[in-house]
């Protein structure tokens, strides 16, 4: 695997934290979320919080251009727009991002979230991510 995603994933507490883990199939990185029972928004109907949801997207964005961008390069979050399309369960999630433009500053990256079949998202969300940013 690209070792700029290894280093963002083994340097990130908030991936730490969600059990996220990256891995290459033939269409490209896959990215999961690990099941964990904090990540339970509403104990009533067991569903994964919105906000774990949109942190897992937002790491695999971030992932994808590091990915593309290389070790050392820096990416941060200006913006995000999450579309949550039907409600998530009480197991582990996978996305796959694609970076739809990138300039010298500023890149947008679509990401895809799933859990039973890729062609039923959960969620998808739109990024524009800072290039060069400073940790």
């Amino acid at each position: 695997m690209n070792t700029a995603v290894t280093d963002l994933i083994e340097h990130s507490a908030i991936a730490d934290w969600l059990g996220f883990s990256a891995e290459e199939d033939d269409s490209g990185l896959v990215y999961a979320l690990a099941f964990d029972e904090k990540h339970i928004g509403n104990p009533l109907i067991r569903a994964l919080h919105g906000g774990v949801i949109s942190a897992f997207l937002e790491v695999a964005a971030q992932c994808e251009l590091a990915a593309r961008l290389g070790a050392g390069a820096g990416v941060k979050t200006v913006n995000l727009d999450i579309d949550y399309l039907t409600s998530s369960r009480a197991q582990p999630m996978r996305a796959r991002a694609r970076i739809t433009r990138m300039g010298r500053r500023l890149a947008f990256v679509e990401a895809t979230g799933w859990q039973a079949r890729e062609d039923k998202p959960v969620a998808k969300a739109q990024f524009r991510l800072r290039i060069g940013a400073a940790d």
